[in-house]
């Protein structure tokens, strides 16, 4: 059963953009998030260790962070990229950084900015984050919005150093 409806649907897979409503109660979201789970892996299974989310809650114009990729460098620091958009402003390209201690950046960084509209293409195939074995440095390459090219987007690498 799908948390928040009283019977299973007779679909597989949730629209998370979308609302449905069939005379039951039904849910939706209101916005994106980027998120992840740090698992760690003994002999037993699984083991719920952390978690984080990237989330804007302004209750006007807020944020849509959207389609991320994540990497750890040795020393255990977490480098997220993604996209993110809001009303006033076109698709662009973000990441934000946690230390290995726990202590995140106070929010996420635009590093490159949205350059037009972007249409109704597919998106999010081009989110990527690896970490630099030389130097400990974590990469991240991501979509942004950019009409002036024969598609509407863009990509931005963004090199973060051992400090995100």
């Amino acid at each position: 059963m799908i948390l928040g409806f009283p019977r299973p649907r007779p679909w597989v897979g949730l629209d998370l953009l979308g609302g449905n409503y069939d005379g039951n109660p039904s849910w939706t979201v209101t916005r994106s998030a980027a998120q992840w789970f740090k698992l760690l892996v003994g002999t037993s299974g699984l083991t719920y260790s952390a978690h984080g989310r990237t989330y804007d809650a302004a209750s006007s114009n807020p944020y849509w962070y959207h389609f991320p990729s994540l990497n750890v460098n040795a020393a255990g620091d977490l480098l997220v990229g993604f996209s993110g958009s809001r009303a006033t402003e076109y698709i662009g390209a973000f990441f934000q950084g946690r230390k290995a201690n726990g202590t995140w950046m106070n929010r996420p960084g635009l590093v490159q900015a949205g350059r037009g509209a972007w249409g109704s293409d597919r998106w999010g195939d081009y989110s990527a984050t690896s970490s630099d074995p030389s130097n400990g440095s974590l990469w991240t390459v991501q979509e942004y919005a950019d009409p002036a090219h024969d598609a509407p987007w863009g990509t931005w690498i963004t090199q973060v150093g051992t400090n995100p």
